[in-house]
Order: C-alpha cells, then structure tokens, then sequence
C-alpha cells in the first residue's frame, strides 16, 4: 500500500495562518483599550514578543510603554494614529508579570499585564555596564551551539535582563536594516554541516516579511548595501568547493544579479592556515562594501588572510596577512609592516570591515599564530583580540593603530567564530564567542566540533562566550554567558522610528534552479524488500522542495527516482565525504556518511512514485509525492 507524502508547511504559511487566526478573533469582538485582544508569540518564535489588538472611536496614536522592573528598563514607543491599533510589543520579561502602559493621544490611559512562562536559556554569567552607558538597547548574541538546548539566540538589556529570544535553531550574523527589521539566517537547511537555504527580513516580533532562497545557499554573513540589495555569503558547487563565492541579491526579486568566484581570484593551494582543506579552501566568514574605494572585502579564514576585491571587474587588490606560503607572485598584494611597537599579524580570522577612515577592523582570532605546525602557539598561551590595521595602498604598507584582546590572554580566545563591530570613533565591540576548555585546559578544537565529540563527557566541557565594548580605551560594557558558545554579538534597539507591523503573508522571494537529472542510463535490480535500517531513510516535502536525508556509504552509487506517469526522473545524491575542519555550528549530530539531498520542486508538477536505488539495488519506498 501506497502512502502519499503530506506537505510540510513553511513558517512563512504557519505565521499567516496565525496571522489569520488572531485577526479574525480581535474582528469579531469588541475589544477596547481598556479590554485589548493580546497575543504572545504571535508569529511563533519569540515567546518574549506580544501583539495588543483593540479599537478606537476614533483615529488616534498610542504612547506604548513596557514596564521595565527598573524606571530604567521602560521602553517606550509611540504609533501612528489609527482606529484599529495592532500593536508590536517587544522587551517583555520572562517569568515574569509585565505591565504595559497605553496612552491614548485623547488623553485615556490603561494597563495591560501580560504573564510570560519561564524559557530554557542561557542567562549572563556577568554583565558590567551602566545604564548611562547602554540606554535601553539590548545585546543580541546568535547561538552557535544549539545543540545544547538552553544555547539559544537571545538579547539582554543594560541589566542582564532577557527582552528578547528565538525559538528557532538560528546561527551565522543578525543585522539591523535600513527599515528597522532585521536580516537573519533561513531555518532550513540546504547542505551540511551548516549551510542555510538563504537569508529572512524580519521584525523584531518574529514576523517574517521575506525569505530569500539562493540556489548556492547561504553562510556566516551578509551586508546590505546602498541600493538596497544585499551582498550575500553563498556557494557555487558543493562538490567541488565551498564558502568562497559571494551574490548580490536584488532585494526586491531575489534574484541574483551579479556574483563573485573567489578561485577565480586567489590560488588555491597557496598561503594554506592551520585549518586549511582542499574542499573548504578559503572558508569566507565576512562580506563588507566599501563605497569609497568600491570594493568588497572578505576574510579567509583558511588561507589567514583579509582579502580586497575591485566590485565591478572582481580584481584582486589587497591581502592583509602573514605572506609566508605564498608564492612569489602574490607577494605584490601583501603590504610591509611599519609599525613603531607592537604588531601581530591575524590568523584565522573573522568579521573585516572597512571603517569611515579607511582602516581595516577584524576579530583576530589567532588560532596556531603561525602558517607552520612547528611554530604553532599552544592554546592556553595564545590570545584573540579585536585590532585595527591602518592601510596605505600606494606604498603598500601597514600599521598596526589599535587593539585590545591581547593583554586578556587565553581566557579571551576564541579559535573559532567572533565579530567586531563600530560604533563611532573609539567606540568600539569586541565580541569572543567560541571560548572552550576541556578538562580546564583551552583548546584550539571548535567548541561546536567538540559537543559531538564528547557528547558523552560534556560535564568536562565549559563554553562560553566574552562581549566587550570600549569607549576611548575604557571598558563600558562586558557580557559573560556559560553554557555555549556565540556566532556573533550585535547592539540593537527595540523601538525605533521604523517600528511598523505589517499585516499579510510574506513573500518567498528566489528560487533554488532546476535540479538536474541524472543524464545517462541508470542500471538497477528490483528488490523486494524494506530499505535497510543501516540507511536511516527519510523522505519530507516541504513548499518547494522534496528532501531526502539518509546514510551511506561514501563512493556508494544512490538515487533517488521520481517515477510519473510519463516515465522516471532520477537524481543522483552525491555521497563523498569532504574534510571539515571548521565546524562553525553543530546543529544537529551527524556523522560523515549523513547525506541532505534537495530536489526543487521548480518545473516539476504531477504525481510520482518514490524509489530509492543503493548500488544497483532498486528499493520501493512505498511513498508518493505530488509535485
């Protein structure tokens, strides 16, 4: 007997549905601010969030305060006049009554109380700052671990305090555009060990409005750029490469309207860093635009160098790094040390931008500090630091003009992940993210590696994670969080001139392409008999893709056969299993011979019968799909 593979549903269709739901409730009765219609979690990521729904005789504007347990903990924010008010709440406690305070541009006011449960996260360890200081903009900290159930993306006030966190397994940067929502990473996969179907425009409330799918997918970071689109972390070939291809994305479409291959700029085997591999070559982790100089940089980790790109013709025109190991050609592009004083050169990198001056900022994490096992710096006598190099791209020299890590030693560094970022001249955040020890001993291993490693002996295990903000040199915030480890820290405000709640569905924007078929002749035997168990089978339609996860052998020949009324459709899952020697984000625990295979659901309509051919062997699945 057949079955027939029912249609998993996107959150974009979850959230409408939600959507509808409350709408239709608050419509169809007679709620006042005095009596409003309140939702928590209404778009089912953020249990921190609220929308308050009721009506107005007339149009007025609403003067909304969440109460914080401090005078200094209210946020306040007030909408446009209208006559029915659906309002964002954000910044509520949990575990906690909070008040919310109405004022009526008519001159009523009123108290809503909204109780929130109490969630499973990672609380700060310590955090030293002022309200003076800090204001009332929370410090969001995307998890890297989320394999560890408490390590979730979360946002902290000047307090410590939880205001605001995501269900959802997120990773890689968290950005706030332009128009006040933000640009987060998709919650599905598209490849292993970490590679996402592509990027979201988000509200703070959770509310997604677009999700951008790339047929390369995406990783680590993303930048908006003047013009709106966005310049975007991706991949070409899974098989042949990874991390070392870059999109722009019209951000209006999704379509990609320009693209940059990174072998088509560096040497592959050259300037190799102490994680080097053949597959993951370059293992890009940053994308910034620089509008004076028009040209893109980007930080490849596993070649340790900081490299800059001509926008319009790809041109390679700069590397910033230790040039040992590489070829005599490449030498032009490395710049001469003339620092009077202290200088390191950056290893293994993370987060390079250009600021307004011209200066280039990195996360040095400075994993090994040498290009040669030899010379390796051991762990707990190494550092990580945030630094600033100052550039001169005439006579090809450099200074070393400020940083601050170095003097903290090993209970600041991270060999992994880890952003800085720019406030203004001399404000500056530095966050270390990927801090392990085992045993009580720091490690050069990714703290996200070692949860499957010793999934067993994890009582062993500390990871965490250190923010630092400076003003003129002197520390005016610090955040410790135990208990996992964070891609990146970003400051953001809750409310902001921007704060809008758009109602409606969102948009599936892009598109992953046209999967091939597999163009010759597949040869097989019927078998009749279940798939073995060894292969771990599961098979789930989604919106727009038909997705099939299981174990093989690596060289085993396998396909997945889509058979229609009009013949087969065979696609051939790919089974090598590539070194990964930087494993970013442990989403789930995998073992190398756990294949993903994705088949887009764009140009293929009609219902087929599922097979599963292993080695020649051709297994019935006993399931159907219609496409």
């Amino acid at each position: 007997m057949r079955h027939n593979l029912e249609e998993q549903k996107h959150i974009i269709t979850l959230q409408h549905e939600a959507e509808k739901e409350f709408l239709k409730t608050f419509r169809s009765g007679n709620y006042t601010a005095e009596n409003p219609f309140v939702v928590v979690n209404p778009y089912l990521v953020n249990y921190l969030a609220a929308v308050l729904c009721f009506n107005t005789d007339e149009e007025t504007t609403v003067e909304l305060t969440v109460k914080g347990k401090a005078v200094e903990g209210d946020l306040t924010h007030t909408f446009p006049a209208a006559q029915e008010h659906v309002l964002p709440i954000y910044g509520l406690y949990h575990d906690y009554e909070n008040t919310v305070v109405l004022k009526l541009g008519t001159g009523e006011t009123s108290e809503v109380k909204i109780k929130t449960d109490k969630l499973d996260i990672n609380l700060p360890h310590y955090l030293n700052t002022t309200y003076e200081y800090f204001g009332k903009d929370i410090m969001i900290l995307s998890s890297t671990t989320p394999l560890i159930a408490s390590s979730k993306t979360g946002g902290f006030d000047y307090a410590g305090d939880l205001r605001w966190m995501l269900t959802e397994k997120e990773c890689w940067d968290l950005k706030k555009l332009e128009n006040g929502r933000i640009l987060i990473t998709s919650f599905r996969f598209m490849q292993k060990p970490y590679y996402m179907v592509g990027i979201m425009e988000m509200d703070l409330c959770g509310k997604i409005y677009k999700e951008y799918r790339l047929p390369g997918g995406f990783h680590h970071d993303s930048v908006e750029l003047e013009n709106g689109n966005l310049l975007v972390a991706s991949d070409n070939d899974f098989n042949d490469s990874v991390e070392d291809y870059i999109v722009e994305v019209d951000r209006k479409t999704g379509e990609i309207v320009k693209s940059w291959d990174l072998k088509n700029v560096l040497p592959r085997e050259e300037g190799k860093a102490g994680d080097w591999n053949i597959h993951d070559w370059f293992h890009n982790n940053a994308v910034w635009y620089d509008k004076p100089t028009n040209s893109i940089t980007l930080s490849g980790r596993h070649q340790d160098a900081v490299v800059n790109i001509d926008y319009d013709t790809g041109k390679l025109n700069w590397i910033i790094g230790d040039s040992e190991g590489w070829g005599e050609e490449w030498q032009k592009y490395f710049f001469k040390n003339v620092t009077k004083g202290d200088f390191d050169w950056q290893y293994e990198q993370h987060s390079a931008r250009i600021l307004p001056n011209g200066d280039v900022f990195i996360f040095d994490n400075g994993t090994y500090r040498s290009k040669t096992v030899e010379n390796r710096v051991p762990p707990d006598e190494n550092f990580s630091r945030g630094v600033i190099y100052r550039i001169d791209t005439e006579k090809m020299e450099i200074e070393q003009v400020w940083q601050y890590g170095k003097e903290r030693g090993a209970e600041f560094y991270s060999p992994y992940i880890c952003n800085v970022d720019y406030y203004g001249e001399g404000n500056y955040m530095i966050h270390s993210g990927g801090i392990a020890t085992y045993r009580g001993n720091h490690t050069d291993q990714l703290g996200a590696s070692l949860l499957n490693q010793y999934k067993d002996e994890e009582i062993h295990l500390t990871l965490e994670s250190t923010t630092v903000e400076l003003l003129n040199d002197e520390v005016k915030f610090e955040l410790n969080i135990k208990g996992g480890n964070y891609y990146r820290a970003r400051r953001v405000s809750l409310y902001d001139e921007n704060t809008n709640l758009k109602l409606g569905k969102a948009e599936m924007l892009g598109g992953f392409g046209l999967t091939p078929e597999f163009a010759f002749k597949v040869k097989f035997k019927d078998v009749d008999e279940e798939i073995p168990e060894k292969h771990n089978l599961s098979l789930e339609l989604e919106e727009d893709r038909l997705a099939l996860h299981g174990t093989f052998g690596e060289g085993s020949q396998v396909f997945l056969e889509l058979k229609g009324k009009e013949g087969s459709k065979f696609y051939l899952v790919p089974t090598e299993v590539h070194d990964v020697t930087a494993a970013c984000v442990s989403f789930e625990e995998q073992g190398e011979n756990d294949i993903q295979f994705y088949v887009s659901r764009e140009g293929i309509s009609g219902d087929y019968d599922i097979y599963l051919n292993v080695d020649n062997l051709r297994y019935d699945t006993k399931l159907s799909v219609t496409l």
